[in-house]
């Protein structure tokens, strides 16, 4: 295709508001462009507009092919090779979140007036018909409800509407005959000209501009009638928005007795030439960010839909009959241990987690000052130890004196962040990075009194993939920690368990931090329960002497998984956590034992 053109047909192109019926367009909700090609904020973006108009988020695919309506709809097909166009990223942009839309507004309007009926039969004439009129529907009863969304839906079919006038201009005559692969063509009688006139008036009414459409639809005999009574069924609808799904099916009914019941309703052009220009971009699905984006949606669907998501290994269909829900638990189980890669330093973030730092220096002061004590060392140049001299140590030369915790004064904290999916939203990322480097770096400064680890975690199909940024022993790399990603879903408990295990045995104060922004998502087997799984870990985990302290990136539910959490309160969570640490530290410091 030739973009350059595409874009001039866009900008010459203009739908009258009038076809989504009238609406105040004042007080819009969202901006008009999104400036982004970035999939993973567009889906996330999708996701939470979902939420904020159906209650819930509901199954998207990413998919390289135009959706199609089904009559009662279950999920939202979004074709992401609309950001493969060469056209300026506003414009495709707008166009894939105004397609989402309008697949949302089938899960809003089609779906709940159908659901508590009857359901009809439709021939396959009535069906074309049927999902032809119900797209300008919910369109229409969209903008009414949500009228700052109209831009996008203006967009998508701006753009739809171009592509279809761009393929009027390289081919007229292309109703019946012969396709490009040889292959028969329903239509030769006029059915697929005339069928493609209804759409064209229902959907694209633009195109009804052109004589040389018009002309080439009445060519066909008898077509010339029955566009009169295709003309003078339609023009009877005022308004769209206004319309029973019951008498959308009348309409479909109707126009399927003028057109006759023979044959099929073939898609229009407009789609199909969307179609045949998306086919020549490389597959989508193997990209990276296709994948983060799935897990995005998925993440988002565990933590705010009310319904529980069962986690299962994928397996094959072969294997499938063998498998049980035994072996599900056991591949959760499957731990792989990675080790982090440096990422770039952000000196802004850096800022932050240094002010931060400095506060919990603070605190770790005020414990490393009363675990301090002081013991003398005797040292002897050479010969038999001098028991006399020794017990006279503080009048021998060789004696010196060094400053050592007491072997029960020492802590060790282990950190585990969340690098699911849903921590690609917001700031989230950066405000758990400024937490992680903000802790280390205090750790580094009271090296006498603290070990520590960090690691982070995330599940995809395979197993539980453990991430380590930081062992003690080790030099303290702060690039490790800029390099954290969100991607897949988050399995709390395994990777609580898992962690657990990096503690020292001897070691006299365990603490172990957990970082998340949402609840736990994965379970071995259907009807468990995530979080309790969370909670009997928190227990086992006491058992062991470890205290373990959760803290909120984002609001959710924590009291039924943890005994001790910092729920999330935008700045002052920092605040929050700064005043737990002294209560902490003090109280861990007047218990210990010399």
């Amino acid at each position: 295709m030739d973009f350059e053109r595409l874009q001039r047909i866009y900008e010459d192109q203009f739908i009258d508001r009038a076809w989504w019926g009238h609406f105040n367009i004042s007080g819009a909700p969202v901006n008009k462009s999104f400036h982004t090609v970035n999939i993973v904020g567009i889906v996330a973006a999708c996701a939470k507009l979902a939420l904020h108009i159906t209650g819930e988020i509901p199954r998207i695919v990413l998919s390289n092919k135009a959706p199609n309506l089904s009559v009662n709809p279950a999920k939202i097909a979004l074709n992401i090779k609309l950001l493969r166009l060469d056209i300026p990223e506003d414009i495709k942009v707008n166009a894939l979140f105004g397609s989402f839309i309008h697949e949302l507004g089938h899960l809003l309007y089609t779906r709940e007036d159908i659901g508590a009926r009857e359901a009809r039969r439709y021939t396959p004439v009535q069906t074309g018909f049927l999902h032809m009129l119900e797209d300008r529907r919910v369109e229409s009863k969209l903008v009414n409800a949500y009228p700052g969304y109209h831009s996008f839906l203006y967009t998508a079919r701006r753009l739809a509407l171009s592509m279809g006038w761009w393929a009027m201009e390289q081919r007229i005559g292309f109703y019946g005959g012969m396709d490009p692969e040889n292959r028969d063509i329903n239509g030769n009688d006029g059915h697929e000209a005339l069928t493609d006139y209804i759409c064209c008036k229902i959907l694209y009414p633009n195109i009804l501009e052109d004589p040389v459409y018009i002309r080439e639809v009445n060519s066909f005999p008898g077509n010339s009638r029955k566009v009169k009574e295709i003309d003078l069924l339609l023009d009877k609808i005022k308004g769209y928005a206004a319309l029973t799904f019951t008498e959308i099916e009348n309409v479909a009914e109707e126009l399927a007795g003028i057109v006759g019941e023979n044959g099929t309703v073939s898609e229009n052009f407009c789609l199909q030439e969307v179609k045949n220009t998306l086919r020549q971009f490389e597959d989508y699905t193997a990209d990276r960010d296709i994948r983060m984006a799935e897990s995005v949606i998925a993440d988002m669907q565990r933590t705010f839909n009310p319904e529980k998501f069962h986690y299962y290994a994928k397996t094959s269909s072969s294997e499938s009959n063998r498998r049980t829900q035994a072996s599900a638990r056991e591949f959760v189980h499957v731990i792989r241990e990675v080790e982090a890669e440096a990422g770039t330093i952000s000196g802004e973030l850096l800022k932050k987690a240094r002010e931060l730092a400095a506060g919990i220096q603070l605190q770790l002061s005020m414990f490393s000052a009363k675990t301090d004590k002081n013991k003398v060392i005797y040292e002897q140049d050479a010969g038999e130890l001098d028991e006399e001299e020794l017990y006279q140590s503080r009048y021998n030369r060789n004696i010196f004196w060094e400053e050592t915790p007491a072997p029960s004064a020492r802590l060790e904290v282990v950190i585990l962040l969340d690098l699911s999916g849903s921590m690609v939203t917001g700031d989230k990322i950066a405000m758990q990075t400024v937490l992680a480097v903000a802790l280390v770096l205090a750790f580094e400064r009271y090296a006498n009194v603290v070990t520590y680890s960090v690691y982070g975690h995330r599940c995809d199909d395979n197993c539980i993939e453990v991430t380590c940024f930081h062992k003690p022993g080790r030099r303290l790399q702060l690039a490790k920690l800029f390099s954290q990603k969100a991607l897949y879903a988050n399995a709390d408990g395994y990777a609580m368990q898992y962690c657990f295990e990096k503690f020292q045995p001897d070691s006299p104060h365990k603490l172990f931090l957990m970082i998340s922004d949402g609840t736990p998502s994965v379970v071995a087997s259907e009807g468990e329960d995530p979080q309790e799984q969370v909670r009997e870990v928190v227990h086992e985990g006491k058992k062991k002497r470890i205290e373990v302290l959760s803290l909120g990136i984002d609001n959710f539910d924590q009291a039924d998984m943890y005994d001790e959490f910092i729920p999330y309160s935008g700045a002052d969570t920092i605040v929050l956590f700064s005043r737990w640490l002294r209560k902490k530290f003090s109280s861990l410091a007047d218990e210990t034992v010399f």
